[in-house]
């Protein structure tokens, strides 16, 4: 009987053991990481425009889920996208080349110089969809830090709204109309991005 008891105890002592340092395992393969990004805007402009992301999230194996912020120039119309990042490397190793998928919402934030003028109609500007997908490279190296690229295409929305003042004979100033229809801007960026990646573990 005393053999049978410590044969047990030994059992549920080695399983509480495994257990525990498999969990211990698996919790290190939770690493909390950021990543800046900087980036170039190549679309229908004439110019390079430039991109700057913040993002934090989880790396757990081959996977990244994390959440990104950011500040997006294209032409004039500054905007600032929220998001979701998810990435995946290809292949274990320093080396390695993964693909990532973006998505969220476009903040629209434009400076006063680049909004539409309509002489002090109601004007409004929004936001809308943000969306981005890709592939890249990076190099991991012993610092707990990685250096990479990335290449990918992007979307997002951003739109300009108002009401133009009319002159009528009389009174001699601009008011606007009451039957007017509002303007509207609305804008789907479409372009390619190419990021300098750094992320730290």
């Amino acid at each position: 009987m005393k053999k049978y008891l410590l044969s047990v105890a030994m059992l549920v002592g080695y399983f509480f053991s495994t257990e525990g340092q498999t969990r211990k395992k698996a919790v290190n393969q939770n690493k909390f990481t950021s990543m800046l990004q900087l980036g170039i805007l190549e679309g229908q402009s004439d110019k390079s425009f430039a991109q700057f992301q913040l993002v934090n999230g989880i790396q757990r194996n081959a996977w990244f889920y994390g959440l990104g912020l950011g500040i997006d120039y294209y032409a004039s119309k500054r905007s600032v996208p929220v998001f979701i990042d998810i990435r995946r490397d290809l292949k274990k190793g320093r080396r390695t080349p993964f693909v990532y998928a973006d998505g969220g919402y476009n903040f629209s934030w434009l400076r006063d110089k680049d909004k539409i003028n309509f002489w002090g109609g109601d004007y409004k500007q929004e936001g809308g969809m943000y969306y981005e997908a890709g592939l890249g490279y990076k190099f991991i190296l012993k610092n707990k830090m990685s250096i990479g690229f990335s290449g990918g295409y992007s979307f997002k929305q951003q739109k300009e709204k108002g009401t133009r003042f009319v002159f009528n004979d009389f009174p001699q100033f601009p008011r606007p109309s009451s039957n007017a229809q509002p303007d509207i801007y609305d804008y789907k960026f479409r372009r390619l991005c190419f990021k300098l990646n750094c992320s730290f573990y």
